[in-house]
Protein backbone atom coordinates (compact mmCIF):
# COMPACT_ATOMS: atom_id res chain seq x y z
CA UNK A 1 0.00 0.00 0.00
CA UNK A 2 2.87 2.35 0.94
CA UNK A 3 4.71 1.45 -2.30
CA UNK A 4 1.59 2.27 -4.36
CA UNK A 5 1.22 5.58 -2.58
CA UNK A 6 4.85 6.47 -3.34
CA UNK A 7 4.43 5.62 -7.02
CA UNK A 8 1.28 7.76 -7.19
CA UNK A 9 3.07 10.66 -5.43
CA UNK A 10 6.00 10.37 -7.84
CA UNK A 11 3.67 10.54 -10.82
CA UNK A 12 2.01 13.61 -9.39
CA UNK A 13 5.37 15.32 -8.83
CA UNK A 14 6.49 14.48 -12.38
CA UNK A 15 3.25 15.84 -13.79
CA UNK A 16 3.72 19.02 -11.76
CA UNK A 17 7.26 19.47 -13.06
CA UNK A 18 6.35 18.97 -16.73
CA UNK A 19 5.36 22.30 -18.27
CA UNK A 20 2.00 22.41 -20.02
CA UNK A 21 2.05 22.97 -23.79
CA UNK A 22 2.09 26.68 -24.62
CA UNK A 23 -1.23 27.98 -26.01
CA UNK A 24 -1.13 29.68 -29.37
CA UNK A 25 -4.06 31.24 -31.21
CA UNK A 26 -5.45 29.59 -34.31
CA UNK A 27 -5.45 31.23 -37.73
CA UNK A 28 -7.45 34.42 -38.10
CA UNK A 29 -10.25 33.84 -40.57
CA UNK A 30 -11.84 36.84 -42.24
CA UNK A 31 -15.10 36.17 -44.02
CA UNK A 32 -16.49 38.63 -46.52
CA UNK A 33 -20.17 37.84 -46.59
CA UNK A 34 -22.69 39.56 -48.81
CA UNK A 35 -24.31 42.32 -46.71
CA UNK A 36 -27.93 41.65 -45.91
CA UNK A 37 -28.84 44.57 -43.66
CA UNK A 38 -31.35 47.14 -44.85
CA UNK A 39 -28.96 50.06 -44.46
CA UNK A 40 -25.24 49.41 -43.95
CA UNK A 41 -23.63 51.59 -41.33
CA UNK A 42 -20.94 54.09 -42.25
CA UNK A 43 -17.48 52.55 -42.25
CA UNK A 44 -13.96 53.50 -43.27
CA UNK A 45 -14.74 52.37 -46.79
CA UNK A 46 -15.46 54.97 -49.44
CA UNK A 47 -13.51 57.76 -47.74
CA UNK A 48 -14.58 57.35 -44.16
CA UNK A 49 -17.16 59.46 -42.40
CA UNK A 50 -19.40 62.00 -44.10
CA UNK A 51 -17.40 64.82 -42.50
CA UNK A 52 -14.05 63.53 -43.75
CA UNK A 53 -12.00 65.55 -46.18
CA UNK A 54 -11.26 64.13 -49.64
CA UNK A 55 -8.35 61.73 -49.91
CA UNK A 56 -4.98 63.44 -50.31
CA UNK A 57 -4.17 61.00 -53.11
CA UNK A 58 -5.40 62.57 -56.32
CA UNK A 59 -7.48 60.17 -58.43
CA UNK A 60 -6.30 59.17 -61.89
CA UNK A 61 -7.98 57.62 -64.91
CA UNK A 62 -8.58 53.94 -64.04
CA UNK A 63 -6.77 51.33 -66.08
CA UNK A 64 -8.88 49.32 -68.53
CA UNK A 65 -6.53 46.36 -68.15
CA UNK A 66 -8.55 43.52 -66.62
CA UNK A 67 -11.73 45.61 -66.58
CA UNK A 68 -15.05 43.84 -67.15
CA UNK A 69 -16.13 44.52 -70.72
CA UNK A 70 -19.70 45.81 -70.94
CA UNK A 71 -19.68 46.73 -74.64
CA UNK A 72 -22.28 44.06 -75.37
CA UNK A 73 -24.85 45.89 -73.26
CA UNK A 74 -26.72 49.14 -73.89
CA UNK A 75 -25.65 50.33 -70.45
CA UNK A 76 -24.06 48.89 -67.31
CA UNK A 77 -25.30 49.91 -63.87
CA UNK A 78 -23.69 48.99 -60.55
CA UNK A 79 -23.48 49.81 -56.85
CA UNK A 80 -20.44 50.16 -54.64
CA UNK A 81 -19.89 47.30 -52.14
CA UNK A 82 -21.57 49.34 -49.37
CA UNK A 83 -24.58 50.04 -51.57
CA UNK A 84 -24.22 53.77 -51.01
CA UNK A 85 -22.96 54.80 -54.45
CA UNK A 86 -24.98 54.02 -57.59
CA UNK A 87 -23.33 54.43 -60.98
CA UNK A 88 -23.98 53.74 -64.66
CA UNK A 89 -21.92 53.61 -67.84
CA UNK A 90 -23.53 54.41 -71.18
CA UNK A 91 -22.11 54.66 -74.69
CA UNK A 92 -21.69 58.43 -74.36
CA UNK A 93 -21.14 59.06 -70.63
CA UNK A 94 -20.54 57.64 -67.18
CA UNK A 95 -22.21 58.91 -64.02
CA UNK A 96 -22.56 58.32 -60.30
CA UNK A 97 -25.13 59.59 -57.84
CA UNK A 98 -23.97 61.12 -54.58
CA UNK A 99 -23.93 58.61 -51.71
CA UNK A 100 -26.35 59.27 -48.87
CA UNK A 101 -24.53 61.33 -46.23
CA UNK A 102 -21.92 62.80 -48.60
CA UNK A 103 -20.25 66.07 -47.69
CA UNK A 104 -22.17 68.52 -49.91
CA UNK A 105 -20.30 71.64 -48.83
CA UNK A 106 -18.51 72.05 -52.18
CA UNK A 107 -21.39 71.03 -54.44
CA UNK A 108 -22.76 74.06 -56.30
CA UNK A 109 -26.47 74.89 -56.03
CA UNK A 110 -28.91 73.74 -58.67
CA UNK A 111 -29.28 77.34 -59.85
CA UNK A 112 -25.71 77.10 -61.15
CA UNK A 113 -25.78 73.52 -62.45
CA UNK A 114 -29.23 73.48 -64.07
CA UNK A 115 -30.73 76.97 -63.86
CA UNK A 116 -34.49 77.10 -64.29
CA UNK A 117 -34.89 73.32 -64.35
CA UNK A 118 -36.38 73.04 -60.83
CA UNK A 119 -34.29 69.90 -60.18
CA UNK A 120 -31.77 68.88 -57.54
CA UNK A 121 -28.05 68.33 -58.06
CA UNK A 122 -27.86 64.57 -57.52
CA UNK A 123 -24.56 63.41 -58.96
CA UNK A 124 -21.56 63.84 -61.20
CA UNK A 125 -20.95 62.62 -64.73
CA UNK A 126 -18.29 62.63 -67.43
CA UNK A 127 -18.87 63.04 -71.17
CA UNK A 128 -15.78 64.69 -72.62
CA UNK A 129 -15.38 66.63 -69.37
CA UNK A 130 -16.73 65.92 -65.90
CA UNK A 131 -19.34 68.04 -64.16
CA UNK A 132 -22.27 67.91 -61.77
CA UNK A 133 -25.73 67.03 -63.06
CA UNK A 134 -29.32 67.50 -61.95
CA UNK A 135 -32.08 64.92 -62.08
CA UNK A 136 -35.56 64.29 -60.81
CA UNK A 137 -34.85 60.64 -60.00
CA UNK A 138 -32.26 57.90 -60.21
CA UNK A 139 -30.19 57.78 -63.39
CA UNK A 140 -28.43 54.63 -62.17
CA UNK A 141 -30.56 51.56 -61.43
CA UNK A 142 -28.34 48.68 -60.28
CA UNK A 143 -31.13 46.50 -58.86
CA UNK A 144 -30.43 42.83 -59.60
CA UNK A 145 -34.00 42.27 -60.81
CA UNK A 146 -33.70 45.14 -63.29
CA UNK A 147 -32.72 45.27 -66.94
CA UNK A 148 -29.42 47.14 -66.62
CA UNK A 149 -27.18 44.59 -64.89
CA UNK A 150 -26.61 42.08 -67.67
CA UNK A 151 -22.86 42.67 -67.31
CA UNK A 152 -23.11 41.32 -63.73
CA UNK A 153 -25.34 38.27 -64.19
CA UNK A 154 -23.71 34.86 -64.29
CA UNK A 155 -20.26 36.13 -63.30
CA UNK A 156 -20.35 35.15 -59.62
CA UNK A 157 -20.03 38.76 -58.49
CA UNK A 158 -21.50 39.90 -55.14
CA UNK A 159 -24.66 41.82 -54.45
CA UNK A 160 -25.62 44.11 -51.59
CA UNK A 161 -28.98 44.85 -50.01
CA UNK A 162 -29.35 48.53 -49.26
CA UNK A 163 -32.54 50.27 -48.19
CA UNK A 164 -34.47 47.09 -48.96
CA UNK A 165 -33.14 46.75 -52.52
CA UNK A 166 -30.74 44.09 -53.75
CA UNK A 167 -28.15 45.55 -56.10
CA UNK A 168 -25.37 44.36 -58.39
CA UNK A 169 -21.97 45.21 -56.95
CA UNK A 170 -18.70 46.14 -58.64
CA UNK A 171 -16.26 44.80 -56.03
CA UNK A 172 -13.35 46.79 -54.65
CA UNK A 173 -10.35 46.44 -56.92
CA UNK A 174 -12.44 45.77 -60.04
CA UNK A 175 -13.20 48.02 -63.00
CA UNK A 176 -15.98 48.12 -65.59
CA UNK A 177 -15.61 49.57 -69.07
CA UNK A 178 -17.83 50.46 -72.02
CA UNK A 179 -16.58 52.31 -75.07
CA UNK A 180 -14.33 55.18 -73.99
CA UNK A 181 -15.58 55.05 -70.39
CA UNK A 182 -14.28 53.15 -67.40
CA UNK A 183 -15.26 53.07 -63.72
CA UNK A 184 -13.25 51.53 -60.90
CA UNK A 185 -14.50 50.56 -57.44
CA UNK A 186 -12.14 51.32 -54.55
CA UNK A 187 -12.43 51.72 -50.81
CA UNK A 188 -11.79 55.44 -51.27
CA UNK A 189 -14.78 55.74 -53.60
CA UNK A 190 -15.79 55.14 -57.21
CA UNK A 191 -13.67 56.67 -59.98
CA UNK A 192 -14.99 57.08 -63.53
CA UNK A 193 -13.31 58.64 -66.54
CA UNK A 194 -13.26 59.13 -70.29
CA UNK A 195 -10.14 57.26 -71.39
CA UNK A 196 -9.92 59.31 -74.58
CA UNK A 197 -9.98 62.79 -73.02
CA UNK A 198 -8.45 61.87 -69.67
CA UNK A 199 -11.19 63.66 -67.73
CA UNK A 200 -13.24 62.13 -64.96
CA UNK A 201 -14.17 62.17 -61.29
CA UNK A 202 -14.08 60.33 -58.00
CA UNK A 203 -17.16 60.32 -55.80
CA UNK A 204 -17.06 59.33 -52.13
CA UNK A 205 -18.63 60.20 -48.79
CA UNK A 206 -15.96 62.89 -48.46
CA UNK A 207 -17.13 64.61 -51.64
CA UNK A 208 -16.29 64.83 -55.34
CA UNK A 209 -12.79 65.14 -56.81
CA UNK A 210 -12.38 65.89 -60.51
CA UNK A 211 -9.77 64.47 -62.87
CA UNK A 212 -8.55 66.76 -65.63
Amino acid sequence: MRRGALVWLSLLLLAGCTPAPAWSPGPIVVESATPTGATPTTSASESGTPSATPSSTAPTVPSVSGAINANAYESAHFASPTGRIWCAIYADNALCHFPFGMDMSKVPPSEEVCPGADLDVTGVSVISKADYFCSGGAEALPQTNGMYVGWWKGKGLPSVTYDGQKMAVLPYGRALRKGNYVCASEKVGVTCANTKTGNGFRVALAGVTFIS
